[in-house]
């Protein structure tokens, strides 16, 4: 009967310190697992299906954040994510999490991958999976007990269960929308403390998100984005406006349900370096003792310039003539030479150095392409580039720029790289009909200077084109 009481009143000490903190979580954050603020910028933090959503570069970032400063026990936060694209449709990645919460740590460890199934010209379909190991710890020595000699809290106790996760992210032109399950497949930890065993159970969590990219200007856009939370019968709400400044400087202010205000600031340094902080004000439950939470990031990105090798058309083959049979000539006696004065040489004109009006006007007329073709296969276009070589040929002073353009047709990758292959090939053709490389510059503008508005097929097509600028 004594032994039975003892262990009854050993197991309500440990059940009032656990429920108490595991409620103190529960009210504020609503679920069991560690939360990002910076999830706008490092977005597979909360969905697998994002490793590799840029195929060309390794992406990683290395974040800590403290919440509730001036609590004791408050959670701290520490992560590592890296994720990296390989080819058109394959991602893969890891992270790894470590939480602690007061007497309770938590650590996981993941390897994410995802596949992109294309939908059409503008739209995407990415699905992800994340499979991985969750350790639980509860550290009872520090717990204020009536009884210090207890068992229960003489030492640390940890399990280790299997952690999954499963997402999808829909892509249309600059709008994103994913969804992701933590825990897709529930699992339970045990543990043993002393006589007694302990579990902690992980339950299925739920997170939808979305945002869109909105270019107000060549240097300032806006970036809406929302997120949803559930675990149980729980529910949380972040909506989020960013502000970015020539793609450098970006400021952000954000609302979360139950919780208040968060503040976001990111840095881009050089395309490659990213520096993030965010700061959410305390909530009015906790305001009275806590100053608020702070979470920073470093982010890292490695990308690595995508060139196809632009594609020329080739020339027909040139028409071999027969040589005429020539009749030999008959021998004729040459009669005595006359000697006559030296005729007078006139000075050869002096050429113009200045091309005509009508030889400019040709540098005015673009070339015109089809739906994600980069070549210019027509005799109309050939027979512009070649009047403009003539030029070029004969006044070696002077330069030209060629522009590649593209319609609003197809994401940003396909329009920068089909872009760039039409004015290059336009270029090689320049070069290999004589004109030095040197006199030619090309680049490729995507669909940021349309000639006019994309608003119907005609206006689309005279948009993807070839430009000329004229440098004398």
């Amino acid at each position: 009967m004594l032994r039975n009481m003892k262990t009854m009143k050993r197991n309500i000490y440990i059940a009032t310190v656990l429920f108490g903190i595991i409620g103190l979580v529960s009210k504020v954050s609503a679920q069991q697992m560690p939360q990002t603020n910076l999830y706008t910028e490092n977005i597979f933090n909360i969905n697998p299906a994002y490793a590799g959503y840029n195929p060309t570069c390794l992406e990683a970032y290395l974040g800590h954040m403290t919440q509730w400063v001036g609590v004791d026990g408050a959670p701290t936060t520490n992560y590592l994510d890296i994720h990296k694209g390989f080819g058109k449709h394959l991602g893969l990645g890891g992270g790894f999490i470590s939480d602690n919460t007061a007497m309770i740590n938590r650590f996981s460890g993941n390897l994410s991958a995802s596949y992109r199934i294309g939908l059409g010209e503008n739209q995407n379909v990415r699905l992800g999976v994340s499979l991985g190991v969750f350790r639980v710890g509860v550290n009872t020595e520090q717990a204020v007990v009536q009884d210090p000699s207890d068992e229960l809290v003489q030492g640390a106790q940890s399990g280790m269960t299997f952690n999954n996760e499963v997402g999808i992210i829909y892509n249309y032109k600059k709008l994103l929308i994913g969804v992701s399950v933590p825990q897709a497949f529930e699992t339970t930890a045990s543990y043993e403390a002393g006589a007694t065993q302990g579990e902690f159970g992980v339950e299925r969590h739920f997170t939808a998100f979305t945002k869109y990219e909105w270019n107000l200007s060549e240097k300032i856009d806006m970036e809406p984005s929302a997120l949803m939370k559930k675990v149980g019968g729980v529910n949380q709400f972040d909506v989020n406006l960013m502000g970015t400044y020539n793609k450098t400087i970006s400021l952000g202010v954000g609302y979360r349900t139950d919780v208040g205000v968060l503040a976001r600031l990111r840095l881009k340094l050089k395309e490659l370096f990213i520096l993030g902080y965010a700061y959410e004000f305390a909530g009015s439950n906790i305001s009275s003792y806590s100053s608020g939470s702070h979470e920073i990031m470093l982010g890292l990105k490695f990308c690595k310039e995508k060139k196809d090798k632009p594609r020329v058309e080739s020339e027909a083959p040139p028409v071999v003539l027969e040589e005429p049979v020539v009749e030999p000539e008959p021998i004729v006696e040459e009669p005595e030479p006359i000697v006559e004065p030296e005729p007078i040489v006139e000075e050869e004109p002096i050429l113009e150095l200045e091309p005509t009006d009508d030889e400019k006007d040709l540098f005015k007329k673009d070339i015109s392409f089809q739906l994600g073709d980069a070549n210019f296969g027509s005799s109309t276009s050939i027979d512009k580039i070649n009047k403009m070589i003539k030029v070029l040929n004969n006044y070696p002073d002077l330069k030209v720029e060629v522009i590649g353009h593209s319609c609003d047709k197809g994401d940003a990758e396909l329009k920068e790289r089909v872009s760039s292959a039409r004015a290059e090939n336009v270029k090689n053709y320049m070069i290999e009909k004589g004109v030095d490389s040197s006199r030619i510059t090309s680049r490729g503008t995507s669909d940021s200077s349309p000639l006019v508005p994309n608003s119907t097929e005609a206006n689309k097509a005279k948009n993807r084109r070839v430009q000329f600028i004229l440098k004398e």
